[in-house]
């Protein structure tokens, strides 16, 4: 750790010192795509690093400090982008190759909104072909490997993105999230994933290959403080983008130290828990006994509606066809067999089975808001099971052994926890709890109601400070500093 120096700070410790000049942006950019290009051939965690535009940010930023004038807590800050998010001028690929060459000519708002805060930033992140799947396995830009064990996962779509921070390249990173491809990643990577309430944050400029009424952007980052952080920098209602709301935006850094005492949290009976790894349960139930010491109630829940989840998602296919028809027809040897395979299926399916799966998503949404009356939020593990290794063709959850040999199976284990907090739009946020006996992170999950991310933040602070997380770098770090 001492090797990386100022890289295996936090935001919030950091800032400070960047505000009185005692450390330079350039100095700590330098760094960073020094520790970048370092672990980049074991990780495969970015598709373009932008070292140079990084150091014309840092010294713009440099020369702003001489001046006396410091943006905020990102100022001089390095960062990365999920290579879904639109950057003016730099390579764009939605982890396609159909798209391996496209410069778009303006930043998505999101990512506008970043640079204004000061942040600085690295590069584009790898990621799951068109974000459609949970493992971000990229056939054309390379596999992510965690940086817990290069030979596991490294998680759902925004892989690169949770890896990175995971393994101190970045401070900060957005991902987007359209079945929990923040908060899964962030789990089996060993960071916080945030994904706000749909509305808060625009999704304006993001490369949709999924359904765009699912679709979030959030941050990953090394605490809860500093994941408040840059939401705040991120969150509000765009102009031109018709799905934020002109909701107040919290004061999300200020509201972490609040008591949590008083506060009731559900506890689901069914579906979330029902089967899970063995070392995942006693890691989310020893972090509920936290939660209880703390003040907070536990009060069993039950969501029966969501049995018909798999309805939902089966016709959301038809989305990633009208996404990429034109590219499909074009030249179909552009998207992996496995991808070109399930956008292809959406071809058959029906009106019907929209308006069909439309019903039932509000049948959901409704059993869910009615739940979320009786407490103040939900717990649950984000993912059923640690990362596994790449050539794991089964996993056991509970007393079954549970197939992972295929982007489908994989995808129904990974993202059954994830999936229905983007169906319904809450915000939900995950937040390491402890390792496995592998050495692999665990993640917990914490649903709230619309707008209340604050509330989240507030619990999971106060989880965080007290649960002895340890700052240890990841082996692939150790291994990289050696």
């Amino acid at each position: 750790m001492s090797e990386l120096g100022p890289l295996s700070y936090h935001i919030h410790e950091i800032a400070p010192l960047v505000k009185s000049r005692e450390l330079s942006p350039v100095e700590l950019t330098r760094a960073a795509i020094d520790h970048a290009e370092r672990l980049q051939p074991v990780l495969k965690s970015f598709i373009t690093l932008t070292p140079e535009l990084a150091l014309r940010q840092a010294q713009k930023l440099e020369s702003m400090l001489m001046r006396g004038e410091w943006l905020g807590p990102l100022h001089g800050i390095p960062v990365g982008l999920k290579d879904m998010l639109l950057t003016k001028g730099v390579l764009t690929t939605d982890g396609s190759k159909a798209l391996a060459d496209y410069v778009p000519a303006e930043d998505a708002p999101v990512v506008s909104r970043i640079r204004s805060a000061g942040a600085v930033i690295l590069g584009k992140e790898n990621m799951h072909e068109i974000g459609a799947g949970f493992l971000s396995d990229n056939p054309w830009f390379g596999r992510v490997r965690n940086p817990w064990d290069t030979e596991r996962y490294a998680g759902e779509s925004s892989g690169g993105s949770a890896a990175n921070v995971a393994a101190y390249v970045t401070f900060a990173s957005l991902g987007t999230d359209g079945g929990g491809s923040v908060r899964q990643p962030s789990a089996v990577c060993g960071v916080v994933g945030m994904k706000a309430t749909y509305g808060r944050v625009s999704n304006l400029g993001c490369l949709e290959g999924v359904d765009p009424a699912n679709f979030h952007v959030g941050p990953h980052t090394r605490c809860v403080r500093d994941n408040a952080i840059v939401l705040s920098a991120i969150a509000g209602d765009e102009p031109l983008d018709p799905s934020t709301v002109p909701v107040a935006v919290d004061d999300y850094e200020g509201a972490l130290d609040r008591d949590i005492r008083g506060l009731a949290m559900g506890i689901p009976e069914n579906y979330f828990y029902e089967p899970l790894d063995t070392e995942v349960a006693e890691a989310v139930s020893r972090a509920i006994a936290v939660l209880e010491e703390f003040g907070v109630e536990a009060r069993p829940v039950e969501m029966k509606r969501l049995e018909l989840l798999p309805l939902v998602q089966a016709a959301s296919r038809a989305n990633s066809i009208v996404a990429y028809e034109d590219q499909l027809r074009e030249a179909r040897e552009n998207f992996s067999p496995e991808e070109r395979h399930r956008m292809l299926s959406g071809q058959f399916v029906l009106a019907k089975d929209h308006v069909r799966a439309q019903q039932a998503r509000r049948l959901i949404q409704r059993e869910w808001l009615k739940v979320m009356n009786e407490v103040d939020f939900l717990v649950t593990p984000t993912t059923p099971a640690p990362a596994w290794r790449f050539d794991d063709t089964s996993i056991t959850l509970g007393d079954s052994d549970v197939r992972v040999d295929s982007l489908e199976s994989s995808s129904a284990v990974m993202g059954r926890n994830t999936s229905p907090g983007n169906l319904v739009g809450v915000p939900g946020l995950s937040v390491p709890c402890g390792f496995s006996s592998a050495g692999m992170p665990i993640g917990l999950q914490l649903y709230g109601r619309p707008w209340e991310e604050s509330l989240l933040y507030r619990v999971a602070h106060r989880y965080e400070s007290s649960a002895g997380q340890g700052r240890s770098a990841p082996p692939a770090v150790e291994t990289a500093l050696a």
